[in-house]
This record gives structure tokens, C-alpha cells and sequence, in this order.
């Protein structure tokens, strides 16, 4: 087995409201003959899919509806129509075999667990009295039979070139545990990175050695990586292959005879890379239905209240229409307000 494992995130820059890192994993027989799309001698596709997979899967809105999107959650959530992120996101679940009734179901089956995450603690307290994942059913948007069509179009064009989906797995930081990582020494950006190792990390427990290409958004424009990586796993050498303006590229060397990790990290990966896209296509889900239970408790809470997505001004305007009912609650500041 081989994968090329793409990461991303949603939700960096509001004020309220998790921030989601999620990775997605296709998966490829290490030992086949190379098939479209695959250099001889390499375990692995090029990221970049959608020639290959061009007659199941789309990267553009428009088109046949025969054909899934998979695309920058920014372009496939635009007009704020959560469908298409449900048809890719559930999507790639049922072509795994998971088809999760609820958020709650969903979030069991790919969010992190503590022990796996960089602050190693529960959650317990983080979270304000609008989390109920149990109470949210799925799908929200897009109708059973859409996520159905959309895990055949995936199923179907991986097995033509000899793959599969791998997994979904996402990190979600509510503003509690993203204050708490802040607070610990970090700024926002080393938050960012800390949760992203995390998922890095999850792959590697999940492949101890099998050949991996991971493929990743840079944070914030940063050119070089290879400090952060060689303190987040400071028994695995990390070799710098290049740090360059177009590219960013790494080599994780593990023991035995385990293949080793490439890391590729570049700006609009998700426009590059098929699994990067589908990343963030899962992390602006996962937000945008934490979002949308913050909105519904406010909402009942408050008469004729507008709905925010958390950044900006609107941000201040909604937490000002909130206070007296955050009050009321007993709603501290720190469980809905990020300090960065």
C-alpha cells in the first residue's frame, strides 16, 4: 500500500468558531505496474488527479453533474450552498464504507481523539452549550442519493488507476482548545502547525511503513519547515530536499524498512494536488456544521439575530447582539471568542 495524503485547513482567520484541519488519503497498491498518471519506479500518482480522473470527477463548477467536484472548499462553498461539500465529503466516506447518520457519527468516525493531539487533553469544558453533534442529522444539504452518485464517481475513477479512497481524518480546535494552545506558547501560526502534525502523525501510526506523499497549503506564505518538522518528531530525521518560492519539499526518514515520508508544501496546493482539495473540502464541512449549531442556539436565544460565519466586523457585531444572552448562559468569553 502507498498513499498520497493531502492536508488543509478552515477557519485560520475568524475571530469565533473551530479551527478544522483535516487530511484525506488516497490509497495505491505499492507493488503495481505504474498506470496513467504514475511514473515508472514510483510507488505513487502525481497529486495532481483530475486528468487522470477526468471522466468521474471535476475541478471546476459547472459541467456534468455526472461528474463529482472536488476542488478550494472557497470555490465549491461559494453562495454558501453546503451541498457540494456534503456530496464530496460524505462522498468519500461511503466509498470507504461509512455512511455516519449525524455529526456526531461523523466526528467519531475521523476527528482525532486527545491522546493523539498535540495538547494530549479532553475536551471537556471547551466546548459552549450550542455543541450537540448528536442532535444535527446528515445529510444537512445534498439528498442520499447525491452522496451515493458522488462515492461511486470516486470509487469508480480511483480503480482505474489502481486506487482507492484511504481515509478522511480531521483536528478540530474549538476556540477554548485554541486559546489553550495559544496560550501554551504558541502563536496562532504554531497552533496551526501543531494541529497539522497532528494529522501528520496519524497518518504515520496508521502507515508505520508503508511509501506516503503528503501534500500541503503553505501557512501564511512560509518558505521553510524543516526546524518545525524536525522539533515535531524529534526522533525521525528530517532531510530538506528543497525551499525554494515555488516549493517547499521534505524527506522523513523512518527505521527498518520502512518507506520514507515526502512532504510537499506549496501555495494553492488545493489547486495542485486532488487530496489537498478534498482536505479542504472536509475541514470547511466540518466548520461550516459547527457554525451553523453556534447560529441555531444563538438564534433561538435572540429574536430576529443575523447569522455570522465569525470574522471580521461581523464578528464584533454578533458577539454585541449576543451579550446578554451569553450572560444569561453563563457563556465566558474565552468558550466563543479567540484570543488571536
Amino acid at each position: 500500500m502507498a498513499l498520497i495524503v493531502g492536508i488543509d485547513e478552515a477557519g485560520y482567520g475568524p475571530h469565533i468558531g473551530p479551527l478544522v484541519v483535516a487530511a484525506a488519503a488516497l490509497e495505491f497498491p505499492a507493488t503495481a505496474a505504474p498506470p496513467t498518471g504514475r511514473r515508472a519506479g514510483d510507488a505513487l500518482p502525481d497529486p495532481d488527479l483530475w486528468g487522470a480522473l477526468r471522466a468521474h470527477v471535476r475541478k471546476r463548477r459547472g459541467g456534468p453533474e455526472s461528474r463529482l467536484l472536488v476542488c478550494d472548499s472557497k470555490i465549491a462553498y461559494s453562495g454558501g450552498n453546503l451541498a457540494p461539500l456534503e456530496r464530496a465529503v460524505l462522498g468519500a466516506l461511503a466509498a470507504t464504507g461509512r455512511r455516519p447518520p449525524s455529526l456526531a457519527d461523523l466526528l467519531d468516525a475521523i476527528a482525532l481523539a486527545p491522546a493523539d493531539r498535540s495538547d494530549g487533553l479532553p475536551s471537556d469544558g471547551d466546548h459552549g452549550p450550542w455543541v450537540a453533534p448528536q442532535t444535527l442529522a446528515l445529510p444537512v444539504a445534498a439528498a442520499a442519493y447525491e452522496i451515493e452518485a458522488a462515492a461511486g464517481c470516486l470509487a469508480q475513477g480511483l480503480a482505474c488507476i489502481g486506487g482507492r479512497v484511504g481515509g478522511l481524518w480531521v483536528s478540530v480546535a474549538s476556540a477554548a482548545r485554541l486559546n489553550r494552545l495559544i496560550g501554551g506558547g504558541r502563536n496562532k501560526a504554531g497552533a496551526l502547525f501543531a494541529l497539522t502534525t497532528d494529522l501528520v502523525g496519524e497518518v504515520l501510526r496508521r502507515c508505520p511503513s508503508e511509501p506516503i506523499h503528503i501534500t500541503m497549503d503553505r501557512h501564511g506564505g512560509r518558505r521553510y519547515y524543516g526546524g518545525l518538522l524536525a522539533g515535531a518528531f524529534p526522533m525521525t530525521p528530517v532531510e530538506t530536499l528543497e525551499e525554494s518560492p515555488e516549493m517547499s519539499r521534505y524527506r522523513i526518514t523512518r527505521g527498518g524498512d520502512a518507506a520514507p515520508v515526502r512532504l510537499s508544501i506549496r501555495d494553492r496546493c488545493e489547486a495542485w494536488s486532488l487530496p489537498t482539495a478534498l482536505a479542504s473540502m472536509a475541514a470547511k464541512y466540518v466548520r461550516e456544521l459547527a457554525m451553523r449549531q453556534l447560529n441555531a442556539y444563538f438564534q433561538s436565544l435572540v429574536p430576529d439575530l443575523k447569522a455570522t460565519a465569525g470574522y471580521g466586523t461581523d464578528a464584533w457585531r454578533f458577539l454585541r447582539q449576543v451579550a446578554a444572552a451569553r450572560e444569561a448562559a453563563g457563556v465566558p468569553d474565552e468558550v466563543i471568542l479567540r484570543r488571536r
